[in-house]
């Protein structure tokens, strides 16, 4: 009886554990997922993230047009930042996450 009850709890929580269930992604997160190989190296051109020089520079421009650019790609970098499943809103986090950092 016991082992029933414990075979059903545990059944229970790897069915709750692997829901579908989309996980909320902060700046940060997303950075790490989809941005740092280019933006810690400054891979083909890309602004390192804490350059506050070659941010602000980019700044100038207005974040509108910054957000553009990450939206549809710029130069070598691609659309979303190769983020693909990214929404506007995410992408509006990341974005963020590297002007302030």
């Amino acid at each position: 009886m016991k082992v029933k009850l414990l075979l059903t709890i545990s059944i229970g929580l790897f069915l709750t554990a692997c829901g579908n269930q989309q996980q909320q992604r902060d700046g940060q997160a997303i950075y790490y997922q989809s941005c740092v190989s280019c933006h810690e190296r400054g891979h083909g051109g890309a602004p390192m993230r804490g350059d506050t020089k070659a941010w602000q520079e980019r700044m100038e421009k207005g974040q509108a047009v910054l957000f553009r650019n990450l939206k549809d790609g710029y130069n070598t970098m691609p659309a979303k930042g190769a983020c693909f499943d990214c929404s506007d809103k995410e992408l509006e986090l990341v974005l963020d996450y590297l002007i302030n950092k």
